[in-house]
Parts: C-alpha cells; sequence; structure tokens
C-alpha cells in the first residue's frame, strides 16, 4: 500500500465512494466517528477532526484502510481509492 497524508475532507471523499459516511450523532468532542455495514454488522472508526483541513497521518489512513476492508489484499487498489 502507497498510503499518504490526506487532509480530512479528502479522506472523506475517497471513503465515501465506497460505502462509508460519517454519523454525525455518534462524534465527541474533536473526533467524529466513520461507519460502515460490512459483514451485517457495523464497523465504527473515530476521526480527529479539528477542521475540514485537518491532515490525517499516513499510519491513520492505512488503519481506517484496513478497519472499512478497503486496502490491496480486499481487491480495493490504491488507485481506485485515491483515485
Amino acid at each position: 500500500m502507497a498510503d499518504k497524508v490526506l487532509k480530512y475532507r479528502e479522506m472523506i471523499a475517497c471513503v465515501s465512494k465506497f460505502g462509508v459516511h460519517e454519523n454525525a450523532s455518534r462524534g465527541k468532542g474533536s473526533h467524529r466517528m466513520l461507519e460502515k455495514l460490512i459483514d451485517g454488522r457495523i464497523e465504527r472508526f473515530p476521526v480527529p477532526c479539528h477542521n475540514e483541513n485537518h491532515e490525517l497521518a499516513k499510519s491513520f489512513i492505512r488503519a481506517i484502510r484496513r478497519r472499512f476492508k478497503l486496502t490491496d489484499d480486499d481487491g480495493v487498489s490504491d488507485t481506485e481509492f485515491y483515485g
């Protein structure tokens, strides 16, 4: 995987293509909750977001991709993910 640093709004644009959405009622403080239904179960992942331009580290993007099964091993290439 060739993950790269993304701003929060860029990350949302990438994951929304694969059915991941932000649940506004679940986030607390400076964190927002991402959700996706996977194998009949809701997977959630809290993401820090101080503003829409907040940059997320490569390791964080990698963790999001693994949690929501958006990796090369799961059939989603880097080109597909980043657009």
